[in-house]
């Protein structure tokens, strides 16, 4: 009897024991721990290539947990596949992993760089479902042959020539004392949420053999002409001699910004025959900033201005057109052109510095009854002139201008060329060394149109 009792006991502990190795930790606020939160698939694909990668799990808990479900977001259309513990698919359930212990995942990728159909950047994440707790991990891979410029700080002068598209990822400075040149044609393409710093010199497009295009990474239809799809181009405090020439910004939040005023007395920023569009804020930002433009095209700026500045600064516009006009994704509520010589928050003024601005020959026109405003506050100087210029005001300007519809030939089309029969058509000045408009046609003497195209 005994001995039955003793083996009846045993087995009775037997039995606890196991029913304690499969006690799980219940409680939602557990969370696993990975090695990595990006998994970047950073090979450059000369021909349908893969590569695979892998990261770590850990459970930091001292129970064991089981993991509902592991899975690709992207399911079975993803560029991805993924391993766990062994098993390969899309998805995996209910995953344990022991107290204090960890699980290696891998997660492979197959592109063809040479389609062109491809995305330049391949996403996904995995997700992980533990206890109703939702957590992922991103994946990303090239989907075509580029140079990737990811999270990068150059450091050393350098020539980008055209001979693939330039991938920014998660930003780039071009550092202090540093110069970047950008020849013709190149495309320069900015994933969400990355910037262009300068710090340096940044030279665009030289000799204006062909146009050097900025916008978004996405390529697919619906993206098209979608504001705010990367940040812009930001032209740091100190940072000098930059120059745009023949070049196409868009679809930024800010096409581009400059910060205080240069060291040199000379301009921080020179830009010739640039279109800026569909930006969600401004097109052009300039902060105690030294600016001069010529044969600007600025148009389709959402929640700002096409310019503006802020904290004044010194600035110069010859043959520029600055059109704003609402669209199906912007809505046009603010002036084209902002000038302030002042910076508040809350309405709260935190500085005045004072604020010159020319504009020759410009156009400054769209659908609101008022396109300008003139913010000047204190003793600070605020002085802006219009030569020869065609706006939509009905304030008090200083200079010659003239408030007539400049018939551009279609706004709702993106054609800001001049209709006949526009007031603006031999209506200018003459500008020494401007010999050319926006598009390189030929400006003659004593016959100059207004804005930034000839009829």
């Amino acid at each position: 009897m005994k001995i039955k009792n003793l083996i009846l006991f045993s087995a009775i502990l037997f039995s606890m024991a196991s029913c304690r190795k499969d006690v799980f930790l219940t409680d939602s606020s557990v969370k696993l721990s990975f090695s990595k939160d990006t998994l970047t698939f950073d090979t450059v694909f000369t021909s349908i290539g893969s590569a695979t990668r892998y990261f770590k799990i850990y459970n930091k808990e001292n129970k064991k947990i089981k993991i509902s479900d592991i899975k690709l977001a992207g399911g079975v259309d993803s560029h991805f596949r993924i391993n766990v513990d062994g098993i390969a698919g899309i998805e995996a359930k209910d995953v344990e992993i022991a107290a204090n212990d960890s699980l290696y995942i891998f997660a492979a990728v197959t592109v063809d760089p040479n389609n062109l159909a491809n995305p330049f950047v391949i996403e996904d994440s995995i997700l992980f479902n533990t206890n109703g707790n939702n957590q992922s991990v991103i994946l990303n891979a090239w989907g075509q042959n580029a140079h990737f410029i990811y999270d990068s700080i150059i450091q050393t002068n350098q020539t980008w020539i055209n001979d693939l598209p330039y991938v920014i990822i998660n930003s780039m400075l071009v550092d202090t004392g540093v110069t970047l040149t950008i020849e013709s044609g190149c495309r320069i393409y900015n994933h969400p949420n990355s910037r262009i710093y300068v710090a340096g010199t940044l030279l665009v497009n030289p000799n204006c053999a062909d146009s050097v295009i900025f916008q978004g990474d996405r390529l697919e239809p619906y993206f098209q002409d979608l504001p705010g799809r990367w940040q812009g181009i930001h032209f740091l405090k100190g940072s000098i001699n930059n120059e745009i020439d023949c070049a196409i910004i868009k679809d930024a939040e800010i096409g581009v910004r400059v910060d205080s005023l240069p060291v040199n007395g000379l301009p921080n920023l020179f830009m010739r025959r640039v279109k800026i569009k569909n930006m969600l804020y401004s097109g052009i930002l300039g902060i105690t900033a030294v600016i001069r433009g010529e044969n600007l095209l600025v148009f389709n700026c959402g929640q700002n201005n096409c310019f503006q500045t802020i904290l004044g600064g010194d600035y110069q516009f010859d043959n520029c057109t600055f059109a704003d006009y609402s669209t199906t994704v912007i809505n046009h509520q603010e002036p084209a052109v902002y000038l302030s010589n002042y910076y508040a928050i809350n309405n709260v003024i935190y500085g005045l510095a004072s604020c010159n601005a020319i504009f020759n020959n410009c156009i400054i026109w769209g659908g609101l009854e008022q396109e300008i405003s003139l913010d000047f506050l204190g003793t600070a100087v605020g002085n802006a002139i219009f030569n020869s210029c065609c706006i939509k005001s009905d304030s008090t300007l200083q200079g010659s201008w003239f408030k007539n519809d400049p018939l551009f030939i279609n706004f709702s089309e993106e054609d800001y060329h001049l209709s006949s029969g526009s007031p603006c058509i031999n209506g200018g000045i003459d500008i020494p060394l401007l010999v050319t408009d926006l598009e390189g046609n030929p400006r003659i003497a004593g016959l100059y149109d207004i804005g930034a195209y000839e009829k």
